[in-house]
């Protein structure tokens, strides 16, 4: 089965295609000049035909559903619903965290992965690796103190990952200190491919979303809800 994998999630728009246990092609593109809605279905489109492949070839999309950038949060997910509409696919939404630690999995230290948020927080959840992947720890949207108060006690190795983690990696040390371990900053991206397994690995089971109901995973308000409440409340 062929898997397309979509990222919008942050400021970089990523795409992935695999088929089985085999990746064919991967595509990142920065977007800090051009915006996801200008960027994400051409990107497709060249992606396809790089490999020569129609959409009709695909067995399913997989889709980031955040946490994450709100604006392309929405772009990624319509996109892919609108692909799913037309095409009769299947429509596989995947945490982005869970994305993040996919690489991870078979490492069997605790693993957390991190992205930056608004208003000094950030976006959180602890795995534990081995054969696959257990969540330990729900996802929150907290301050960088708060997830080192529940994760100092632990007392055993930790794997951070994430864009999170630049900012903060000396107060995350001087916390955990030895047993906090860090990925290299150039390979924190939210990987395209990674949501792909992770779809397909859903689609194995049965399982799919409905592309009338699942919507962004925004783990925390948006700025016009906040400003909503304060003004109505």
């Amino acid at each position: 089965m062929k898997i397309l994998g979509i990222d919008t999630s942050t400021k970089f728009c990523n795409l992935g295609l695999i088929e089985e246990e085999d990746i064919l092609i991967e595509y990142t593109i920065n977007g800090l000049k051009k915006k996801h809605s200008s960027i994400l279905v051409p990107a497709i489109k060249n992606l396809l035909k790089t490999i020569d492949l129609k959409i009709e070839e695909i067995n399913g999309i997989a889709v980031s559903m955040g946490p994450g950038s709100f604006t392309g949060l929405r772009i990624g997910l319509c996109v892919a619903k609108g692909l799913c509409y037309a095409r009769s696919l299947p429509l596989l939404g995947i945490p982005t965290l869970d994305a993040m630690a996919f690489p991870l999995k078979e490492i069997p230290y605790l693993i957390c992965p991190v992205l930056e948020s608004k208003k000094d927080e950030i976006y959180d959840v602890v795995f534990r690796g081995g054969d696959s992947l257990h969540r330990v720890m729900d996802y929150k949207c907290e301050d960088i103190q708060s997830l080192l108060v529940r994760l100092s006690p632990l007392k055993e190795k930790i794997i951070f990952s994430g864009d999170g983690i630049k900012k903060y990696r000396d107060i995350i040390k001087e916390k955990i200190g030895k047993d906090a371990l860090f990925i290299d900053s150039q390979l924190n991206l939210t990987v395209a491919t990674s949501i792909a397994f992770l779809g397909l690995n859903k689609l194995k089971k049965g399982e799919e979303d409905d592309i009338s109901t699942l919507s962004p995973f925004y783990l925390r308000k948006s700025e016009a809800e906040i400003i909503w409440e304060k003004k109505y409340k």
